[in-house]
């Protein structure tokens, strides 16, 4: 079984936030897992693959400065987010248009009960926001609901491509990855506590701001995740596949191509920035409660690429044993493909090894559900 090493690079070598851990994250992660558990969606071993995961600390690297009814609902979101990955990887677009239109129907009617016998995920979708709700600001909850329509609804294009194996272009890729990967939504949650007019929300340089943050985390997730998506037969939804089709790279050369573009983004982010202080400076919003709640907003964005790049090399979800060594050396081992039963059964080398542990750690949740999921939708 050949492999190969890749050099990665420090996407995040010149970003001034650094590292920062919510300091309630051990008492919401808790409650967090405790009402994600009383769902029931995964038998022993796949929860135990959940939890090592650690998606709680993801919401918790990400929003440091949430108090404990935000933080809740950040953490309540990243457990969505993976509920909802797990079963719609596995369905067909009319599978999971069935999964988003209960979602929606939860977040829009979240005092109204969910169906008997819905598929559970509908309830879990409707007491997350009904909590949420109870906290959070009318300019949150009204960006929240618009930019989970729009998750959603690229989730169901992606499953059209998935059935297609479509490669799309880097122009049309980013068209559809800007949503798939759930930023805005979890953006949304930035402004739990804040409420300014839209039109500051929709100045080009905040809109400029958010696209880049946008971009800079999903191009950093598609280089980490790359490895155990291409192990899954999941990587077609990947910038690294992307790239290497479009410009006819390999994989060495298509994440430097990535980590240049990401350069680019940094670059621009910053550049929005500075303009921006001007206006908050100098401007018509200096001195007064607008200027405080875009510097929490801005500040919210810069948190959110730092802890997600964190979370990333802290954790088990894409990076499995190698996160040690690759914080030390930036270098992934590239595995081929493997099928899963072959992952699971006699492979007995290092390197297979490796790949059965990644599918272990994050593939054994996704087939035990698939079964399940698609039993539920048809009925």
């Amino acid at each position: 079984m050949a492999a190969t090493l890749v050099q990665v690079p420090d996407f995040l070598r010149n970003w001034p936030w650094e590292r920062a851990l919510n300091p309630l994250y051990e008492e919401v992660k808790t409650d967090s897992l405790a009402w994600l558990h009383g769902f029931g969606f995964f038998d022993v071993k796949s929860q135990d693959s959940f939890d090592r995961c650690e998606f709680p600390k993801l919401a918790m690297l990400t929003s440091p400065h949430h108090n404990r009814e935000h933080a809740r609902s950040t953490c309540d979101l990243m457990d969505l987010f993976y509920v909802i990955d797990e079963y719609t990887d596995v369905e067909d677009a009319g599978g999971v248009q069935k999964i988003v239109d209960m979602i929606m129907d939860a977040l829009r009617n979240p005092s109204k009960p969910r169906p008997t016998g819905e598929f559970r995920i509908g309830e879990m979708a409707r007491q997350f926001w009904a909590l949420a709700i109870q906290t959070a600001s009318p300019m949150s909850r009204a960006h929240f609901v618009d930019t989970m329509q729009e998750y959603l609804d690229s989730v169901t294009e992606q499953a059209v491509d998935r059935a297609s194996n479509r490669v799309r272009t880097i122009d049309e890729y980013w068209a559809l990855r800007r949503l798939t990967g759930g930023c805005l939504p979890s953006f949304a949650l930035i402004e739990l506590g804040l409420e300014f007019p839209e039109e500051i929300y929709r100045h080009p340089l905040l809109e400029n701001l958010r696209e880049c943050a946008n971009r800079a985390i999903c191009a950093a997730n598609d280089v980490y995740s790359y490895n155990i998506e291409r192990v899954r037969g999941h990587a077609l939804h990947n910038l690294v596949t992307i790239v290497m089709h479009e410009k006819d790279m390999g994989p060495q050369e298509a994440i430097t191509w990535i980590g240049a573009w990401h350069d680019d983004l940094v670059a621009d982010f910053f550049a929005s920035k500075a303009e921006l202080e001007q206006l908050l400076s100098h401007g018509e919003w200096a001195g007064g409660d607008v200027e405080r709640q875009v510097r929490i907003y801005v500040d919210g964005l810069g948190c959110w690429v730092r802890g997600s790049d964190d979370w990333h090399l802290e954790g088990q979800r894409h990076l499995g044993n190698q996160g040690p060594s690759f914080r030390k050396n930036r270098q992934l081992l590239m595995l081929p493909r493997v099928d899963a039963m072959q992952a699971r059964a006699g492979v007995t080398d290092a390197e297979g090894i490796l790949v059965r542990e990644l599918m272990e750690k994050n593939a054994v949740a996704g087939m035990h559900i698939s079964t399940q999921a698609t039993a539920i939708l048809t009925v």
